[in-house]
């Protein structure tokens, strides 16, 4: 499971600041094993309370509403897109391989959560406040962005297509397999995204 990304920025939090801290991590990750196998609707802030080894008003000092902890979870979800592009990013591969990579690693990953991973993804698209929702595509958009930037720099992309339209049709060549998979219970997930990559690779990558 990836690790939560907003920890606290004091080098040297309180003895009280860090079991709050511990406290309100453990009841995200928490909510998000439940979120994955029971779905978003279905699980109670009871429930996530009890499995997180916490009093049911304790939580409510972490979080105001379900929705404001679906919100952290999100981010602790795509936390895991990054894992995976800069694990890629730092491999020796040929460009086009890396890419072909990066988007079987993201579709296997997605495939391998529990079995209530379109629920929970498709209620973070339905409860996302705009800046939440632009926020998640800019961090998408800039990792997909340094992935492309480095292929430019070390020359095995070509150059007569700048960054930014290159990076709105991987981009956007992403996002749609995802969400035809968050839709549809039949969509071969890990097909398409092998081909839609290897097509992209094709297209970007120096002959």
């Amino acid at each position: 499971m990836p690790e939560l990304t907003n920890v606290a920025q004091d080098p040297q939090p309180t003895r009280r600041e860090r079991r709050r801290l511990e406290i309100r991590e453990r009841i995200v990750h928490t909510a998000f094993s439940l979120f994955e196998n029971k779905g978003y609707e279905t699980t109670t802030v009871t429930e996530i309370a009890e499995q997180a080894d916490i009093a049911y008003g304790t939580f409510f000092k972490h979080f105001p509403t379900k929705l404001d902890l679906l919100r952290e979870v999100s981010d602790l979800a795509l936390s895991s897109l990054f894992d995976d592009v800069a694990a890629v990013d730092r491999r020796k591969a040929s460009f086009p391989a890396n890419l072909v990579d990066l988007f079987e690693t993201t579709a296997n990953s997605a495939i391998k959560m529990g079995p209530e991973t379109r629920g929970l993804i498709n209620a973070m698209m339905a409860t996302s406040v705009p800046e939440t929702s632009r926020k998640h595509d800019q961090r998408i958009r800039q990792a997909f962005q340094n992935f492309l930037r480095d292929g430019l720099a070390t020359g095995s992309i070509r150059q007569e297509t700048d960054l930014e339209t290159m990076t709105e049709v991987v981009v956007g060549s992403w996002y749609s397999i995802f969400l035809s998979w968050v839709r549809s219970d039949t969509y071969p997930l890990q097909e398409r995204a092998s081909s839609v990559a290897r097509f992209l690779a094709n297209t970007l990558a120096v002959r």
